[in-house]
């Protein structure tokens, strides 16, 4: 990784030798917990050299006492700025100030919610003036699918993620790029009313067969409202993201990859590999 860390005490002098490359900050983020879910994962090493090593990551540490204008420089060109990443809110006001400036004049804003800190979710979209509350709905494992508003943004070549945990969020429905899958109507049908096992359904079986298919309508809309991916799109092209991730199983870290960047998901194909 082509990395540019500004630690405590580390001269000022060191971010403005920042390559010409796109960047990607890192702002009191765990960056070795952020890299074991989301980088290591991706196993074709080609696709990982070329993905993630291609952009400049910037690492900076708020305890840093020139942390406020380190930030200020590292985000002064936004088109540089693949996306700036923090993961709490103990930052100084001053640091929460230009987050919020970055992400109104365009830029791309993603907080790290591994943590599942059940205010996250509402301060975040309070702090950035969202005009609609996110919320915290909870910890839980599902099938997860992405939306086509994602997939607008993400491309085709992923359109699922496997059973897995993650923290999940309540949002609108234009923030939604990922989803909790629901069970096809037979499976829902028959988890309720049981297996035939080739015999003719009797009345009992009837009955619950039917008041399975007049709930499944509202057990579809519910499990449409578990979030573990909420972006917000502003007028100006600004993005903010809230991932409910909590590790780094199946295509997690391609999503992930792919959101942080700002570029669509590779092209795959079974003899060819990714490309």
């Amino acid at each position: 990784f082509n990395w540019t860390r500004i630690l405590p005490f580390t001269p000022k002098a060191i971010v403005n030798k920042m390559s010409t490359q796109q960047s990607i900050v890192f702002l009191d983020v765990d960056v070795q917990l952020f890299k074991t879910c989301f980088v290591e994962g991706i196993k074709e090493d080609h696709v990982k050299s070329k993905a993630w090593t291609s952009f400049q990551w910037v690492v900076l540490d708020s305890s840093s006492p020139t942390c406020v204008s380190d930030f200020a420089d590292s985000i002064k060109s936004p088109n540089d700025v693949c996306s700036v990443i923090f993961q709490d809110f103990d930052l100084p006001p001053a640091l929460l100030d230009q987050l919020k400036q970055f992400y109104e004049s365009g830029g791309s804003v993603v907080f790290f919610g591994i943590e599942g800190v059940f205010t996250d979710a509402e301060t975040l979209s309070q702090h950035f003036g969202l005009p609609d509350p996110w919320r915290f709905s909870g910890y839980s494992k599902y099938e997860y699918e992405l939306t086509y508003t994602a997939a607008d943004h993400l491309g085709w070549e992923v359109k699922e993620q496997q059973y897995t945990k993650a923290n999940l969020l309540r949002v609108p429905v234009q923030d939604r790029w990922m989803v909790a899958k629901p069970q096809p109507l037979h499976q829902y049908v028959e988890e309720a009313a049981g297996s035939l096992k080739g015999e003719s359904p009797d009345d009992e079986w009837m009955h619950d067969a039917k008041e399975a298919e007049e709930e499944y309508i509202s057990y579809c809309k519910q499990q449409y409202s578990y979030c573990p991916l909420a972006v917000h799109l502003n007028k100006n092209g600004g993005r903010l993201a809230f991932l409910g991730f909590v590790n780094g199983d199946g295509n997690i870290p391609l999503i992930v990859r792919g959101l942080v960047t700002k570029n669509p998901i590779p092209s795959y194909s079974v003899m060819g590999g990714w490309r």
